[in-house]
């Protein structure tokens, strides 16, 4: 997995195309670290088209092609080897912002920009598999009182909202009672901090 990330970074860097690092491989940076044959990463394109940027991924790494029928905002590349690669084309607004807030951590020798850990359970809330509830867990336990749970809370009620589903919030914030205590759920987030 390690050459691949290298050839990951290496292609976006000499493209000049900002990303962050998100997923299992930020997981195991702020949280309980767990086995993954993925790479996420979290593309800003620019004046690019999707198209545009899925046909300079086919050039940068063929013979391996961007497998077919994915949905328009994610490129995605399965290498012989077994890794995933899935560029996640960023939209603007709240990914704007993942990116200002971007850490540079040490990952596999290399410095990179790795999403925040606010950042990354917001993500892991709106994709809401099992496994994502148990990283979100490890994150909380790892950062406990760390975490800004107002800006977290402030982006998960705009999300809730827009996709209808009050539920997130309310499960999230009963992980953050059981797992950091009640002083930092009973915040309320200041509307003025951050839009979708």
């Amino acid at each position: 997995m390690l050459e691949v990330l290298r050839k990951v970074v290496g292609f976006l860097q000499r493209e000049a195309i900002p990303f962050v690092v998100v997923g299992g491989l930020a997981n195991a940076v702020w949280g309980e670290p767990r086995a993954t044959r993925d790479v996420d990463v979290k593309v800003y394109i620019g004046e690019r088209t999707p198209r545009e940027f899925a046909k300079m991924v086919a050039r940068e790494f063929a013979p391996v092609q961007p497998l077919p029928g994915g949905p328009d905002l994610i490129v995605s590349l399965a290498f012989p080897s077994g890794v995933t690669v899935d560029f996640l084309i960023a939209i603007p607004g709240y990914e704007e912002v993942v990116l200002d807030r971007a850490q540079p951590r040490l990952l596999a020798g290399m410095q990179l920009p790795i999403c925040s850990a606010e950042d990354l359970i917001i993500y892991k809330v709106i994709a809401d598999r099992p496994k994502d509830w148990a990283d979100i867990e490890g994150v909380l336990t790892e950062q406990g009182n760390r975490l800004d749970q107002t800006y977290i809370r402030n982006w998960l009620r705009q999300f809730a909202e827009v996709l209808e589903r009050p539920d997130w919030l309310e499960r999230y914030d009963a992980l953050v009672r059981q797992i950091v205590g009640n002083a930092r759920c009973a915040s309320s987030p200041d509307p003025r901090k951050a839009t979708v």
